[in-house]
């Protein structure tokens, strides 16, 4: 602290001649009383003041001459800034009954009663305190100018001023650095002296260089600011780098030792000399090539094994460009042209009845479905109409005798198979992110002469684009909406919902919360959702459809293939959550969805509204329906085992390592491939492929074993499927046998219900995926069971939804507003911990009411009740001592 900065002193005589004003002015700022016994006389407050001008002269003296010991000062007793202020001044010689009120320490003043005598001992006690720190300060300074200092340490110093401790750090630092620059500096001379020749020798130098460094550094520790020997750390850093580092002159001496070794390694490894780049690997190194043989044979090995990879990425990834570059070339659906018929327009306008019509028509063909669900309801219409068609899932096979079609998912679509015509339903999914893999592959590769492909506009520039790449002759056959659909000009509320209508909701439990609601209101309701199995989905659906429900609770799930009777689709809201985070539904989505009401037929006008919380709903509604969609940009590829058995074929031709699933996928994921295709999200996949190379450590199975798990349908987000599959990888990996185990059918637990249903199903994917190998079962018990559980979680999701307690499980009041029991309630209402601040002690101090809520009254401190506080005082409820206490903190806390 220099000179300048310590304060000035207030004009005392000024004060003492307008000290009766300046007692008024005191009392009527601070909202206080004439009355308050507190409150000091004119007379005594002459003599505080007289008291107050002689110690701070005599400390402004000593701080004139000696600045740095302000520092002091104000560790021992309190700013001496803020003692020195007018303000300060006033109030010690008004109220206060010590000088220095914040610590509670030097009183003169007892009960009201000022105490002469002890003020003449104030004086003389800052006075030999100012004199005593003074005489203390020389001595540090000398023992300071010594060269040594030993085990000193900054607490042990008799001066604590701001001065001496700097001098001290600094000279300590420049010692610590002095003695650096000499350990450097022998070391450099001991390695000339054994003129490079060994590592080991050399080797050893350095890391004894090292170590004296690091205790010197050590030793300050707790001398010096963390910042100061991080600073002195870098210094000295860099002189050894200046040294010590490629490619400094001394390092250079030291280099053909360092290549003799590397040449050895090479050549025994069977590996030429130019497979490493020794003047980046020098860099890299930096002062890490003076460590010891091991090292720096470990970091060489490193080098080249990574050297090595990036050989292998570049063969694998040329393989990949080769391949994808023009992968639709090499399909044998190129021997001949085809003619793709695209079926274009919105919901509800008969495109995929009339593509269904022209596969009926051929002599053989089939249909691929974006659902199970699609899937199963087409393989009943077409046998219906006397058509013989095959179902083929990835659960299931239904074979009908002397078939001629298939009705699939699109996944498991025949490409070995040659077909009069073919149908790719929903054909914009080719641009979706996870599946649309599924609907490129099949454009390209499905043999057949005719291809009708059903789905709205936006797709069209990319099967027009991928017809061009593949030769093929494209027509478009455009359809209107055979109903009406109309916004409704206002939002409605829950209970103004009608027999007819879906309730568009984003989650299972808003799906379940809705349902519930509705049946307290006297609905019936169908509830539908994604994590129910196709089979529970339609039966949901056909009670809808036959009326034996009056509504239906959909998720977003109803937007693709559900073909139901829905005079109006109501949203609950407009936005969904995804990992916590609320997203709203495009524009696309609300028009796709809306168009879901309305059927030819039986409701030729189609209704769209939505709850009236969501507000502003009915107008994005309305933009959403005159949104023209926007062409895709994508299409998607996905990886398959065939062009991962060509890529390791190529390694192994080139002596070098295999990829294993997992590097494969990460090394297609960060292809870039040429427009407009691009590669699905595999995040899920290179997981699955994780966990397979987990289990598989002993390489038990085959290349298409492996790549089988880690294209299973496991829902990631559901700990139960995981450990299902996981269950079954590891029994199948040691060649255990897989055997079925039955749902309890009889379960009244829809979660449980949901979560077996889908490990069944997950089940039957597998064992039909790797024929039956090590699965037992029987195939009839199992639909059976299946088919029980469906039926019970069917029953379950069309009986009134009974609330329970989220606490104990107890059954609720079929009204109840509340999500706990009565008994659980009253549990945690008596188990909670007390409140922190009793009533008997918010009660003190009737004007603390700003101070407690956190307000601030500037300028009028009590400024809600300054009479009531004397009153208060008076009346006995808060002592003296106490008020000023509660004054003192309250300006504190408002300034």
């Amino acid at each position: 602290m220099v000179n300048s900065l310590v304060p000035s002193l207030v004009d005392y005589a000024k004060i003492s001649e307008f000290l009766e004003l300046e007692r008024k002015t005191f009392i009527k700022i601070n909202n206080l009383s004439e009355e308050d016994e507190f409150i000091r006389n004119v007379e005594t407050s002459k003599k505080i003041l007289s008291f107050l001008e002689t110690i701070q002269s005599k400390l402004k003296k000593i701080f004139d001459t000696h600045p740095y010991l302000v520092d002091l000062f104000d560790k021992e007793f309190g700013s001496f800034q803020n003692f020195v202020q007018k303000e300060i001044v006033l109030e010690i010689c008004f109220m206060d009954d010590c000088l220095f009120p914040e610590h509670d320490s030097y009183y003169f003043s007892h009960d009201g009663v000022l105490q002469e005598d002890v003020l003449g001992d104030y004086i003389n006690v800052f006075e030999h305190w100012g004199n005593e720190k003074i005489i203390k300060h020389h001595d540090c300074q000398n023992i300071l100018m010594s060269q040594n200092l030993g085990q000193l340490t900054p607490h042990k110093l008799e001066c604590q001023c701001s001065k001496c401790l700097l001098d001290f750090r600094n000279n300590i630092r420049n010692q610590v650095y002095d003695k650096c620059i000499e350990v450097i500096d022998n070391s450099i001379i001991k390695i000339q002296e054994i003129n490079f020749d060994s590592i080991e020798k050399v080797s050893n130098i350095y890391q004894a260089q090292q170590k004296e460094l690091d205790k010197l550094f050590f030793s300050i520790r707790y001398k010096l600011k963390r910042s100061v020997v991080n600073k002195l750390e870098t210094q000295v850093k860099q002189h050894v780098r200046e040294h010590f580092q490629y490619p400094s002159e001394f390092t250079l001496k030291y280099i053909p030792t360092l290549e003799k070794f590397f040449f050895d390694i090479l050549t025994k490894q069977g590996l030429k000399l130019d497979v490493v780049e020794f003047d980046r690997f020098y860099k890299r190194l930096a002062t890490n090539l003076w460590k010891d043989e091991q090292y720096l044979e470990r970091e060489l090995n490193k080098l080249v094994k990574t050297v090595l990879m990036l050989k292998r990425k570049d063969i694998s990834a040329s393989i990949l460009k080769e391949y994808l570059g023009e992968f639709w070339v090499f399909s044998k659906a190129r021997q001949f042209n085809r003619k793709i018929i695209y079926h274009m327009g919105p919901t509800n306008s008969g495109k995929t009845y009339n593509a269904i019509n022209e596969l009926c028509k051929a002599s053989n063909g089939c249909y691929l479905a974006p659902l199970r669900l699609l899937a199963a309801e087409l393989f009943d219409t077409m046998n219906a109409k006397g058509v013989g068609t095959t179902l083929l899932t990835g659960e299931e096979c239904i074979t009908v005798k002397n078939s001629t079609h298939y009705s699939s998912t699109i996944e498991m679509a025949r490409f070995e198979e040659r077909f009069e015509c073919a149908v790719i339903d929903e054909i914009q999914m080719i641009s979706d992110s996870q599946r649309g893999w599924a609907w490129t592959r099949a454009l390209v590769n499905i043999n057949a002469k005719e291809v009708h492909v059903c789905g709205d506009h936006s797709a069209y520039e990319r099967v027009k684009e991928i017809a061009k790449l593949c030769g093929d002759e494209l027509s478009v056959k455009k359809y209107e909406r055979m109903t009406e659909l109309l916004v409704e000009e206002r939002s409605i509320r829950v209970g103004e919902m009608e027999k007819g209508d879906a309730l568009i909701v984003f989650s299972r439990r808003n799906a379940l919360k809705f349902k519930s609601d509705l049946e307290k209101m006297g609905f019936k309701v169908s509830v539908v959702y994604g994590r129910l199995g196709p089979e529970v989905r339609r039966e949901q659906a056909r009670k809808f459809d036959h009326g034996e429900t009056d509504i239906i609770v959909a998720t977003d799930a109803i937007a693709m293939g559900m073909n139901l009777p829905i005079r109006r689709i109501v949203f609950s809201t407009l936005a969904k959550y995804i990992d916590s985070k609320e997203y709203k539904i495009t524009k696309s989505e609300i028009k796709q969805i809306s168009g879901r009401a309305g059927r030819y037929g039986r409701f030729p006008i189609g209704y769209v509204t939505c709850l009236t919380r969501e507000e502003n709903g009915i107008n994005e509604i309305k933009e959403a329906m005159v949104y023209d969609l926007p062409q895709k940009d994508k299409c998607m590829v996905g990886p398959d085992l065939d062009i991962f058995e060509q890529v390791n074929t190529a390694l192994s031709k080139n002596s070098l390592p295999l990829l294993t699933i997992t590097e494969f996928l990460h090394l297609f994921n960060n292809m870039t491939f040429n427009k407009p295709f691009y590669c699905v999200e595999l995040k899920e996949m290179i997981e699955l492929a994780e966990m397979v190379e987990d289990v598989d450590k002993e390489k038990r199975l085959t290349t298409a074993e492996k790549f089988g798990f880690t294209t299973a349908p496991v829902d990631l987000n559901i700990i139960e499927h995981v450990q299902y599959f996981s269950w079954i990888l590891t029994n199948f990996t040691y060649g255990n046998s897989i055997v079925f185990g039955l749902i309890d059918s009889n379960s009244d637990d829809i979660d449980y219900l949901e979560r077996a249903i889908m490990c069944v199903e997950l089940y039957q994917w597998l064992s039909r995926h790797f024929k039956d190998h090590h699965f037992v079962y029987d195939m009839n018990e199992l639909i059976h069971n299946k088919s029980m559980a469906i039926e019970k979680l069917n029953l379950l999701l069309s009986d009134k939804i009974i609330p329970l307690c989220s606490s104990c499980g107890k059954q609720l009041e079929e009204d109840s507003r509340f999500s706990i029991c009565e008994n659980c309630f009253k549990r945690r209402r008596f188990t909670r911990r007390p409140t922190s601040r009793p009533r008997e002690k918010a009660r003190e101090g009737v004007g603390n009411s700003s101070y407690k809520t956190g307000e601030k009254s500037v300028g009028k401190p009590f400024s809600r009740g300054g009479k009531q506080t004397s009153e208060a005082y008076k009346a006995g409820r808060s002592s003296p001592k106490k008020f000023k206490k509660k004054f003192k903190n309250f300006k504190k806390n408002n300034q």
